[in-house]
């Protein structure tokens, strides 16, 4: 089994790419065991809960500027315990290549923590839990400069899926004059004919978003991300897109 260093992992944050600030990632799905023993039982009984609970927790560097607004702790504090949800996405190989895992999630803030020693640096924690557990998917675009319109290239899951699944946009920075992006996620059977599966909202700006897919939905074998870029003066958009099957 391939070893896979640390260093390459990226962390998309609701259109904002944190991997330059967070050193530490750990990330978990778990269900309740639901205590069932009765009187008469002679051991213990469980039942696992329906319901699966994700957690990601992060630590890396603090940084501020009020000024500007625009540091990890200044994007961050806002979010806790607002009621919408976070897109977070974690590519602990690299988000760099194409049909890469990656954790995704649709989660709450719950605790924002700094750190400050004398003789250390000034460090910060990010706690996020999600309702909806932690997704397994794949980088459908790496995140990259994009200029005009096109087809990525496609993922092969080799078979399909039949329980829906969730997908990811991160739009993380424009340039130009008007720009606009129009993203989708389509899917296919043979790798030739695509059907859409899902399309975002039309991004102007830095914007993240999370589509489901509803469960019992087939997913077909390959996934591909496509763009459709208007504006001029050479409208570039940074993005990064990946889904996850359910």
């Amino acid at each position: 089994m391939a070893k896979q260093r640390g260093i390459n992992t990226h962390v998309f944050i609701n259109g904002y790419d944190f991997s330059n600030y967070f050193k530490s990632f750990k990330g978990g799905a778990s269900v309740d065991a639901l205590d069932a023993t009765a009187f008469q039982d002679t051991a213990k009984a469980y039942l696992v809960s329906a319901f699966q609970m994700g957690k990601m927790d992060l630590e890396g560097f603090y940084a501020s500027d009020q000024a500007t607004a625009d540091q990890i702790d200044d994007i961050l504090r806002p979010k806790l315990g607002n009621e919408t949800k976070n897109v977070v996405t974690v590519a602990p190989i690299s988000a760099n290549t194409l049909g890469n895992y990656c954790f995704m999630a649709s989660a709450d803030l719950l605790n924002l923590n700094v750190d400050d020693i004398a003789d250390g640096l000034v460090m910060e924690t990010a706690n996020f839990q999600s309702s909806s557990g932690l997704e397994s998917g794949v980088i459908l675009q790496v995140k990259t400069s994009l200029t005009a319109t096109g087809n990525g290239s496609s993922v092969d899951n080799t078979a399909a899926t039949t329980n829906g699944g969730a997908g990811h946009l991160h739009v993380f920075s424009k340039s130009g004059t008007s720009p606009t992006l129009d993203v989708k996620i389509q899917h296919s059977t043979d790798n030739s004919t695509w059907v859409d599966l899902i399309t975002f909202t039309q991004a102007t700006d830095i914007t993240s978003e999370r589509i489901t897919v509803a469960a019992g939905t087939t997913v077909r074998r390959y996934l591909r991300a496509i763009r459709t870029i208007g504006g001029t003066s050479t409208p570039t958009f940074s993005v990064a897109v990946s889904f996850a099957r359910h």
